[in-house]
């Protein structure tokens, strides 16, 4: 296994280069606290001379005006590149974010890979101009089409949970429909990002059309959301920082894509298989410890079943492996910050005082090996009601709240009483009623007897204040073009065409 201390630059126009203010930030292991890497602490400069190498290479046409064929081909290439490199990427990852080397030796790597390999195939088959089909006899002959075409300049702003997919997320399909980009990854975890800018140049991507700039997102990512010289932007993070890029972004009316938080819910049915049901909650709430966006964190379970279903998930959950997230063995990793550990503590003190009953876990492991890291315990809330704190914010941690129900109607109007619709799942043996039951929940997902499934060939995004847009698939490539109408007058005679009658310019 890789190991050692690292020093990064900022990656901008095809090269590495220091930051202009000469600061430093360090990058630890969340499991000992260790200092792993330094990036540069950038600052406005930066970001400006990041957007003007995205802006000279765009208006250059020297990626743009390649074909579709070329481009895609660049995102083939890359996708070998970012496999053959697996190791060392897998092992960054986990090093810096926290996530367990088991999933992203596997996961995370599966999904930029085929996110690169997907977006390249979507992109060969996404009609590039399309002609009209309509010619009603009124109008005088023309020939009317449409065509694509990139939107320009584009940021994105990651959060520190899935460095690799998110980045993947808008890199690759704002390369393949022929923009240049800037990314502007969490302080935290910056390291990755920069070494797919590095991959994505070896592939073929020409100098200026990726750049990666480090620092605070508070200093760096405000000023990156407002910039005049960014044509669109796509931010990965909070609801409430998402409400600011918004903000931000609407003075130069840039396109924009928020994907942002969550509080899913998962509703059991009565006629659920109880181990089915005890894994896909598990799953729901623990992946990644906790840290997603789309965490099954509200719990609707049929009151009679509320107790056997609780007992199961505390019985498997006492049999995982919390710890070091470079051991193969592990299961669950460290939460990724002291800040974050700190949220999660507050929101677990709310609840007690609140009123909920505790089932298992609420505490910070801290003895042997847990001694230098942020690691919380799995917690099982049960008795919630849906109005409580903890039921209504989002923890991003592995705080399960378990609400039980009477009748699946009220599970139902619970499930939708919120102000996220990112994820949300049914637990059930029958189908047929899961799927008509999944029509109703209001969340840009809903899994069935699973979790976490996102998938490059299906759109991800949510409903209401978890965003707009939708990343992956062919929606992405759309949102990262723009599409120009060409109308031709075929008239031969000047004075007989149509529009020159309507105001008599003809005469």
């Amino acid at each position: 296994m890789m190991s050692g201390f690292m020093e990064y630059q900022m990656f901008i126009d095809g090269q590495w280069t220091p930051g202009l203010t000469g600061d430093k930030m360090e990058v630890i292991n969340p499991a000992t606290r260790e200092v792993v890497a330094t990036v540069p602490r950038g600052g406005r400069e930066d970001v400006d001379r990041a957007l003007a190498s995205a802006r000279a290479s765009f208006e250059s046409g020297i990626w743009a005006n390649k074909s579709v064929e070329e481009r895609a081909q660049v995102l083939m290439n890359a996708a070998m590149l970012v496999v053959a490199n697996k190791e060392r990427l897998a092992y960054l990852e986990s090093l810096t974010s926290g996530g367990t080397i088991r999933r992203t030796t596997t996961v995370d790597i599966a999904e930029v890979a085929g996110t690169l390999l997907l977006t390249a195939m979507i992109l060969k088959e996404l009609p590039q101009v399309e002609h009209t089909f309509f010619s009603p006899p009124w109008v005088a002959p023309m020939h009317t089409f449409w065509k694509r075409e990139p939107v320009g300049v584009c940021a994105g702003i990651t959060p520190w949970n899935f460095p690799l997919i998110l980045a993947m997320y808008k890199i690759a399909p704002a390369l393949a429909m022929g923009n240049s980009i800037v990314m502007k990854p969490a302080s935290i975890t910056p390291v990755t990002t920069l070494e797919l800018a590095k991959i994505l140049t070896d592939a073929g991507v020409p100098p200026g059309v990726i750049n990666v700039i480090t620092g605070p997102g508070s200093s760096m990512g405000n000023y990156l959301a407002g910039h005049p010289e960014v044509d669109k932007i796509a931010f990965t993070g909070s609801t409430e920082v998402g409400r600011q890029i918004a903000h931000q972004a609407a003075d130069t009316i840039k396109r924009v894509t928020l994907e942002l938080g969550g509080k899913s819910p998962i509703i059991v049915l009565d006629d659920a298989d109880m181990e089915v049901a005890a894994n896909m909650c598990l799953l729901g709430f623990l992946f990644h410890s906790g840290q997603v966006c789309e965490s099954g964190t509200r719990l609707f379970v049929p009151r009679r079943l509320q107790d056997e279903l609780v007992e199961r998930m505390i019985s498997k959950i006492k049999k995982m492996v919390i710890g070091d997230q470079l051991d193969m063995e592990t299961d669950l990793g460290p939460i990724a910050s002291q800040e974050q550990l700190n949220t999660i503590d507050r929101y677990v003190h709310i609840g007690k005082e609140e009123g909920a009953q505790l089932a298992y876990g609420g505490r910070q492991l801290t003895e042997g090996i847990y001694e230098k890291g942020f690691f919380y315990e799995p917690t099982i809330f049960i008795n919630c009601h849906n109005q409580m704190t903890q039921v209504r914010e989002e923890i991003f941690g592995p705080v399960q709240c378990v609400i039980p129900y009477d009748d699946v109607e009220e599970a139902v109007a619970m499930a939708n009483d919120s102000i996220y619709g990112l994820g949300g799942g049914i637990c059930s043996t029958n189908i047929s009623r899961a799927q008509k039951l999944a029509n109703r929940l209001r969340t840009g997902t809903v899994w069935i007897n699973t979790w976490h499934v996102l998938r490059p060939d299906a759109p991800f995004g949510g409903y209401k204040q978890s965003g707009y847009g939708r990343e992956c698939c062919y929606h992405s490539l759309l949102a990262y073009s723009e599409v120009k109408h060409i109308c031709l007058d075929l008239t031969p005679d000047g004075d007989d065409k149509l529009m020159n009658l309507l105001i008599g310019s003809n005469r």
